[in-house]
């Protein structure tokens, strides 16, 4: 891989060189990110604990991107991104829970990582991606604070068939992403159903075996991942996607969803379901970490539409094993920002959300989230010290209300609380989060 990586550098040095000897205006593109987060002071985390928990998070970073000019389909990508706190973090108080997911490294100091680098060629039926990018599907994408899991791969789709696309994938190495200790902690409370199954507070962004990752395991060696996705329009007005996901020995994670969107433009709304199953395969090697040798969640949704507001409400029920969740995808309709309990065992989690366009450029978002109590055993990872994993307590909840402004298209400002309750203790009582933030994007 690193002569593959060489080559890219070479490539993507090579195809500037050409535009500019051939005296074209056309060197590539360039884009890129700036984001700046904060937590405010009334965030906290509360349960038996003498003290309640402080919690500060304030960085600032980013990516940049080049693509190179394309020669009759071909081309190339890179990508640096890039994370460091401001200065105003109480990092080394033991009574603050520090914002994990918004750095790449656990002493919380400045990391740059080269994401993406890859070759790619493209045409009107073809895809064709070589080297390090993020995977698009429903099985890795998640939110994601700075940069999200990343992946060394060969990535093929094709689009003959009308109104169908295939993609295969092989999938060698991951890079978690810089979120990667909040799903497996304060999201997955050691549950490994949250994205992660190792909280990867010091590897993120370091590209390795996809099966040392996901069995967190130096040792491991399989035959990687071996992805196929079909995303289908060929039934008016309904979509369907199918995406399989086969790590050898270790799972298989199946993906199905379908969409109905009403084509009524006065009164627009969505009808959705789906289904996710994880198996244990071939020497089972992820089995220690599973309730049996498979498990499933199913889901349904509807969205409507009306002149300023838009609305929707999901439900989702998983049956009586958890689902291992080792690559941050996150397609259950009840997940919310801190929460993801749809993937433990015998959840029926429900949502609702409401958003209204207050004027143009400035957007009321609000949410509800209930979980029922799992049968998964699970703990607050964030604490010191770290309790041993116990049964859960509690029914848990997640509540939003945030406010989206846009005083120009590149600029986004997010803003508002979150408040969370966990369905495990700590010290005797349930934990309960409160989170003021401050999000600030800038895209040019």
């Amino acid at each position: 891989m690193k002569k593959l990586h060489i080559l890219l550098i070479l490539l993507l040095l090579s195809l500037s060189s050409y535009a500019k000897d051939n005296n074209t205006s056309d060197f590539g593109k360039v884009e890129g990110l700036i984001r700046l987060y904060h937590v405010f002071e009334p965030a906290y985390v509360k349960s038996g604990r003498v003290k309640d928990y402080d919690i500060d998070g304030s960085t600032i970073g980013g990516h940049i991107r080049y693509y190179t000019p394309e020669l009759s389909g071909f081309g190339a990508t890179t990508a640096l991104y890039y994370t460091r706190g401001t200065g105003l973090n109480n990092k080394y108080d033991i009574n603050t829970i520090m914002a994990a997911g918004r750095f790449f490294t656990q002493n919380y100091s400045p990391k740059a990582v080269l994401g993406e680098l890859n070759l790619h060629y493209t045409d009107s039926i073809h895809k064709i991606v070589l080297g390090r990018f993020k995977v698009d599907s429903p099985i890795t994408n998640a939110i994601f604070t700075y940069m999200p899991n990343m992946y060394e791969a060969f990535l093929y789709e094709n689009s003959s068939l009308k109104n169908t696309k295939i993609t295969i994938a092989q999938i060698e190495r991951m890079a978690y992403g810089s979120r990667a200790p909040v799903e497996f902690g304060l999201i997955g409370e050691a549950t490994r159903t949250g994205g992660t199954t190792q909280n990867a507070i010091n590897i993120r962004g370091d590209f390795i075996d996809v099966e040392k990752q996901t069995l967190a395991d130096p040792l491991a060696k399989t035959n990687g991942i071996t992805a196929l996705g079909v995303v289908d329009t060929s039934l008016e007005d309904i979509t369907i996607r199918v995406w399989d996901f086969y790590a050898h020995d270790i799972i298989n994670m199946l993906y199905v969803d379908a969409t109905y969107k009403a084509k009524d433009r006065t009164l627009p709304y969505r009808l959705s379901a789906q289904y996710l199953r994880v198996d244990s395969i071939g020497k089972d090697l992820a089995l220690k970490w599973m309730d049996a040798k498979s498990a499933y969640f199913i889901g349904a949704k509807a969205t409507l539409k009306y002149k300023k507001a838009f609305a929707y409400i999901a439900y989702n029920h998983s049956g009586n094993a958890k689902i291992l969740n080792p690559w941050s995808g996150d397609p259950a309709y009840t997940s919310s920002f801190f929460s993801k309990n749809a993937y433990r065992a015998n959840v029926d989690a429900y949502k609702i959300g409401f958003n209204y366009d207050l004027v143009s450029n400035l957007k009321l978002i609000t949410s509800h989230a209930s979980y029922s109590k799992s049968t998964t055993l699970g703990t607050f990872a964030p604490a010191r010290p770290v309790e041993v994993l116990k049964e859960p307590e509690y029914d848990a909840f997640e509540s939003a209300i945030l406010l989206s402004y846009n005083p120009f298209r590149e600029l986004n400002i997010l803003g508002g609380f979150i408040y969370k309750t966990s369905e495990y203790s700590y010290a005797g009582e349930q934990v309960k989060l409160l989170d003021a933030d401050l999000l600030i994007t800038y895209r040019f």
